[in-house]
């Protein structure tokens, strides 16, 4: 299996290949958007903002969001490893920009990159919880970013009326074909050029309640 993977055939057909089938899967979901108030005005003035989900919620987040202003590709980060690369191509084709990066591998690196493009006016994506977890717990990276590209952050969460959730660290979640689904977006988060360490933390714990907040909400979405 580990030979296939690295066949030149694989690895050049096979996002395309994930991204039909990702395309057709979730073309059948129907997708709804509910936000607060503040980041509603963000999204429909088209603001340049920081999306960050839980690493679970990351495949419904890139679906609904990838067609977000064309004009400024949104910039996104993935881990060098193989899923990482594999992930990148398929987001590529998406209409997305992809840097390369990871906590034990050339992330302060991206995330420069990646605030350089925010200051020119893209929006930016970034996983809470990074690619290795621990799950659901906020690293400092998005308030980094952030507060490096003079952007805020916007929250998020997908809620589904059936879904699968799979046996990985960070409990991925599918939804069915067919299904409802909602993409929260939670009360922006600012971040000051002055937050720097214990402020920096401060933004940290802020976005985390927040994620946790809409975690809840997305508990009993389809329940009310």
């Amino acid at each position: 299996m580990k030979l296939f993977r690295n066949h030149p055939l694989w690895q050049r057909h096979a996002p395309l290949l994930a991204a039909r089938v990702l395309n057709g899967w979730l073309g059948t979901c129907k997708m709804e958007l509910a936000a607060h108030p503040e980041a509603k005005k963000l999204l429909d003035a088209g603001a340049a903002v920081l999306y960050s989900p839980w690493h679970c919620h990351l495949l419904c987040s890139l679906y609904y969001f990838r067609h977000i202003n064309r004009v400024r590709p949104v910039v996104l980060m993935a881990s060098p490893s193989r899923d990482g690369e594999f992930i990148a191509a398929i987001t590529r084709r998406w209409g997305y920009l992809v840097f390369s990066g990871s906590r034990q591998k050339g992330g302060v690196q991206a995330l420069q990159q990646m605030a350089a493009y925010l200051r020119q006016g893209h929006s930016g994506g970034l996983v809470a919880d990074g690619s290795r977890g621990p799950a659901l717990v906020a690293q400092k990276g998005v308030a980094f970013l952030a507060r490096e590209g003079r952007v805020p952050v916007l929250p998020l969460a997908v809620a589904a009326a059936r879904k699968i959730t799979l046996n990985t660290w960070d409990c991925f979640e599918m939804p069915l074909p067919g299904q409802r689904v909602a993409v929260l977006v939670g009360e922006p988060l600012q971040v000051r050029p002055e937050d720097k360490g214990p402020l920096l933390e401060k933004r940290r714990r802020d976005l985390d309640a927040r994620l946790h907040l809409l975690w809840e909400q997305c508990r009993r979405y389809f329940s009310r």
